[in-house]
């Protein structure tokens, strides 16, 4: 959106954990801040909203960037992700998932959506991803 003459983009500030809070609604905006430190790892859902799906509104070719910051704790990651409650087969820079959270600090994962075709799942999707443990 243009605010101002500037462009500003949409944050969602979770007085909460992306555990007990999985599902990440876009209409909320790009980038979701969890405040509260994990205890345990999250399955995070990425959708639109609750009645509105990310496989309606997106078409072959078109990319999205999806940024989750996480109060860390070694025992809260997310390893796994889903797009509209389908499993992904998330690309890991690096070449694997995380196994364990920061010690302390932040947990930022930067996620790259790419819709690929029709359909749900890896037929439909993309997911490049990359964590970032920050102290």
């Amino acid at each position: 959106s243009l605010n101002n003459g500037e462009l500003v983009e949409r944050s969602n500030i979770t007085a909460g954990k992306l555990s007990a809070n999985q599902d990440i609604d876009l209409a909320d905006g790009m980038i979701h801040y969890f405040t509260t430190q994990e205890t345990t790892t999250a399955l995070p859902n990425i959708r639109v909203d609750g009645s509105t799906t990310l496989n309606s509104v997106m078409d072959a070719g078109d990319v999205v960037s999806v940024t989750v910051v996480t109060t860390a704790a070694a025992a809260g990651y997310s390893a796994n992700w889903t797009i509209d409650g389908n499993a992904v087969s998330e690309q890991w820079n690096g070449g694997s998932a995380p196994s364990a959270g920061g010690s302390d600090g932040f947990d930022i994962y930067t996620l790259t959506i790419v819709r690929k075709a029709t359909g749900t799942g890896d037929t439909g999707w993309l997911m490049f991803a990359n964590v970032s443990n920050f102290t």
